[in-house]
This record gives C-alpha cells, sequence and structure tokens, in this order.
C-alpha cells in the first residue's frame, strides 16, 4: 500500500508552476521516505492533466550506480522515458548529450517539457559524473530556459558550477503537516488493516503511531500497519510502546533514516540523539563514556565522521550552537531510544550531564562559557531524574 497525496500542494505547486517565477531549476531533498518520489509522480499526472501533450521524463538515477559508463546509461535511460520523442546522434556520450538538449529546447518551445531525476543521493559521491551532467545536460537547459529540471534526493545535488548555484532553488521536504494531515494518513492505513477498530481504539491507535512518527510519511504508514495488525492489544500500554519500538520503529530507523551508515556511527548516532547539541569535541567526550570502543579514536576521527556526517544530512550545523542530528531523525530515534530502554536512555542523560560539566571546569569560574556549559549539564541531569522517577 502506499501512502495517499497529502498536504503537499505547496512543493506540488512550485514543480508544476517551474518556471513562472524566473526558476527553471529545483532540487528537492528530504529523509528517506518522506515523500519525494510520490511528489515527482503527483505532479507528472498534475502537469500532464493540465496539458496531455507534456513531456515529463522521470529518471531514477540508482540504477545508474551499477553501470561502469554512467553517462551512456543516462542518455539511454531518457532516451527509453522519451517514448520515440528523443534520438541519439553523435560519436560520443557528449555530442550525444549535446543532440538531446538541442531536441529537449526544440520540443519544450511547443510543448511543457521537465525533467526530473530522482534518487541522486545514490551517486551523490560521484563528482566525475555530476561535473559531466551540469556541464552537458543541466547547465545548457538552464540556459536556454525553456526544459524545466527537478532533481530529487536526501540530500542536495553537489552544485559545483557557478551559473547552476545562482540558479537552482533548493526545496526542503519535511514531513506532512499540520497534523491534522498525518492523522489522516494514519487513520486510513489502520481502517484499511483493520476495520473492525471502535472509534476510540482507532483513535489511540492514531495517537500512538504519530508519537513515534513525528509525521514522516512512510514511518507513519509503517505503523499504522503494524498497530493494526496487533490492536487492541492485550498489553499494558507502555509494554505495547516498547514493542511497537522493538519491531517497528527500530529496524525502519536502520534501513530508512541510517541508510549507509557504518559501524560504529550506526549505534553512535542513537546515543548522539540524546545530545541537544554538540560539537566534534564534546562528541568524542560524550561517546567515549558510552561507547568504550571509541576510547582510543584520535580526534581527527570524530572531525572526519561528522563532517562525513553533514554531507549526508544526518547531523546538520545549528549556527548559535553547534551540529546535532537532523531534526526529524532526532525526534524519531530519541523517541525510540527512550521508550525500548529507559536504563540505557537515563546512562546517556547522565554521560552527557558529566560531560558538559568536565567541559565546564575547563573555563575559570567568571568565564561566561563556565555557565553555559554548567546550564547545560543541568538540562540532562533534569531528564536523569525525571526518568528516574518514572522508573520506581
Amino acid at each position: 500500500m502506499s501512502f495517499p497525496f497529502q498536504n503537499r500542494d505547496e512543493p506540488l505547486q512550485i514543480i508544476c508552476d517551474l518556471a513562472s517565477n524566473d526558476n527553471i531549476l529545483l532540487d528537492v531533498y528530504g529523509e528517506a521516505g518522506i515523500g519525494k518520489s510520490r511528489l515527482l509522480q503527483e505532479a507528472k499526472l498534475r502537469i500532464q492533466k493540465r496539458n496531455p501533450r507534456a513531456l515529463v521524463l522521470i529518471l531514477d538515477i540508482a540504477p545508474i550506480q551499477s553501470v561502469q559508463d554512467r553517462p551512456a546509461a543516462l542518455l539511454q535511460t531518457l532516451l527509453d522515458q522519451a517514448g520515440g520523442k528523443l534520438c541519439l546522434n553523435g560519436r560520443n556520450n557528449e555530442e550525444e548529450a549535446e543532440s538531446l538538449v538541442v531536441q529537449l529546447n526544440e520540443l519544450a518551445a511547443q510543448i511543457p517539457v521537465y525533467l526530473m531525476f530522482d534518487t541522486t543521493e545514490t551517486l551523490q559521491n560521484d563528482v566525475e559524473f555530476w561535473d559531466w551532467v551540469h556541464l552537458y545536460i543541466t547547465e545548457p537547459l538552464v540556459i536556454e530556459r525553456k526544459v524545466r529540471q527537478i532533481y530529487a534526493g536526501r540530500v542536495p545535488v553537489p552544485w559545483r558550477r557557478f551559473e547552476l548555484r545562482r540558479a537552482v532553488r533548493l526545496l526542503p521536504l519535511g514531513p506532512i503537516t499540520p497534523v491534522d494531515a498525518s492523522r489522516a494518513l494514519a487513520e486510513q492505513v489502520l481502517r484499511k488493516n483493520n476495520p473492525t477498530l471502535g472509534e476510540k481504539d482507532l483513535q489511540l491507535a492514531v495517537d500512538i503511531a504519530l508519537e513515534f512518527s513525528f509525521g514522516h510519511p512512510l514511518l507513519s504508514e509503517t505503523l499504522a500497519a503494524y498497530i493494526a495488525k496487533h490492536w487492541p492489544t492485550t498489553l499494558p500500554l507502555p509494554q505495547f510502546k516498547k514493542e511497537l519500538c522493538i519491531q517497528a520503529v527500530a529496524p525502519f530507523i536502520r534501513q530508512h533514516l541510517f541508510q549507509d551508515i557504518p559501524a560504529p556511527w550506526d549505534k553512535g548516532l542513537w546515543w548522539a540523539s540524546v545530545l541537544d547539541w554538540f560539537d566534534p569535541t564534546i562528541l568524542q567526550q560524550y561517546l567515549k563514556r558510552v561507547m568504550p570502543e571509541l576510547k582510543d579514536q584520535p580526534d581527527y576521527f570524530f572531525i572526519r565522521e561528522v563532517a562525513r556526517l553533514r554531507m549526508q544530512n544526518t547531523v546538520i550545523w545549528q549556527e548559535r550552537r553547534g551540529d546535532r542530528l537532523h531534526g526529524l531523525i532526532q525526534d524519531v530515534v530519541r523517541q525510540c531510544f527512550k521508550t525500548m530502554d529507559v536504563k540505557e536512555y537515563q546512562r546517556a542523560c547522565m554521560a552527557a550531564a558529566e560531560t558538559f560539566e568536565a567541559i565546564a571546569q575547563e573555563f575559570n569560574a567568571e568565564d561566561s562559557y563556565r555557565k553555559q556549559f554548567l546550564d547545560e549539564a543541568a538540562v540532562y541531569y533534569q531528564r536523569w531524574q525525571s526518568l528516574e522517577e518514572m522508573t520506581k
């Protein structure tokens, strides 16, 4: 079952009306399962409903990563998608790309033409590939300003060329909002999978799904489907929520939110979810308290890994303080971690408090930074205390 298209009217309108406000190049990005591919498919339907002659090409980048000659594979995919409206004319990839650009521009003078690239993150690190695409396809089309181009992936495409950086509009895609839209999605899945649910049970089940999904469409769908099969439950509610995290939320996090996160960072990010903010030094001191396997790792190990996690949009930069896990990822992981193993979460809160307290001791008593870090330590001590009272 694919989740219904909900509450994406604004980004959908931006795509459908691309070029009407001086925009011809759009980069849509967001977490796995947040609805990027669904948005592109819905945009294609709307565009072709508005003008049945419109040419909308959606290219999935993922299959290209297993091909040695990626530019050739991209061109062939374009040709296959076009349904006979394009042809390849050239002795090499560059000449064929130039020919396709000319043909696309000629078509765009008569009908709307949209070129959409999906799952761009699968080739995020192939700079040579993106340089080729940008030089021979993206930039020539941007210069002519006839063909609308949309790129979609977990993180923005590496826009290295000045003309493209100046032209591109970034469009982050977040959880479905407002709350009513998230509720409608979870409720629809629950009704479909368990039509015997009474209204009271249904609303409680929806509340539980949203408590752990934070409006993430695919996670909301996954949790609602799981709850529908196990609801009403004979377990006490706290125990049911713990089972939900073990059986559905934690596997979803590993499969989708922590894609391509190698050990030990797959485990480390669970612990990092407890921290409201950090820099590589704070993260290093904290993780060494909770992950003994990292005790012998040097400074550059943490600096390098935080930089890599930023590139993957798992960790984001906050101007006021430093780094943190991406908001949605942190919300989901933190809630799951706390529910699944409250004792370990308590240990994490205590380790965070001790970390900030130890950093505070490095400053003189009158230094404002000392108070800032002591205040941070107090936050985690308070969280530890509240959990201590809950577990008594």
